[in-house]
């Protein structure tokens, strides 16, 4: 069983999009992208080792790791129902509209 954000991913977008604040170079430089963020869900749940595997210029990928790394613990992995550590991949869409 895969980590899950609490409450789903509904949830997981909803905080992203209440938590990420566009960066002002990237807006003023009208910069969009896709940022694409490697971590590890921990057995307790927790954060850790957030990597960017594919950046975007002008703040947004020192954006996506601050809120990934400020994310309130998830529900860990599980096999045979035992948590274990999983790592997970999650892409971020910054976005001028």
């Amino acid at each position: 069983q895969m980590p899950m954000f609490p409450g789903g991913e509904r949830a997981l977008m909803q905080y992203l999009a209440s938590n990420i604040t566009y960066p002002q170079k990237a807006r003023k430089n009208n910069i969009q992208g896709t940022v694409v963020l490697n971590f590890v869900v921990e057995k307790n749940g927790k954060i850790s080792k957030v990597e960017v595997v594919r950046g975007v210029i002008g703040g947004c990928s020192e954006e996506a790791v601050r809120v990934i790394e400020q994310m309130p613990p998830w529900e860990p992995g599980k096999a045979d129902d035992v948590p274990i550590k999983a790592r997970f991949t999650l892409p971020i869409r910054f976005r001028l509209e």
